[in-house]
């Protein structure tokens, strides 16, 4: 039974099942600094809003898309 799962660029939406199996030990690691552009195409969408500041976050995961808690960013 793995003690932690960590996601990095799995590029898909996880079953609320298998969220709900790894609650507290699903991570992952996004390219953005949520809760700014969650989902896909982050880096494209960050450059179109004229942000001055682009980043990733590491998050767990929960059944909303990319709204978990954070963990770190930068």
């Amino acid at each position: 039974r793995p003690g932690l799962v960590v996601l990095a660029g799995f590029m898909r939406i996880l079953t609320g099942v298998f969220v709900d199996r790894f609650a507290g030990r699903l991570m992952n690691i996004h390219p953005s600094l949520l809760p700014a552009f969650p989902g896909l195409d982050t880096h494209a969408r960050a450059l179109e809003a004229g942000v001055a500041e682009h980043g990733a976050s590491v998050h767990f995961v929960d059944t909303g898309l990319d709204s978990g808690p954070i963990i770190i960013q930068a």
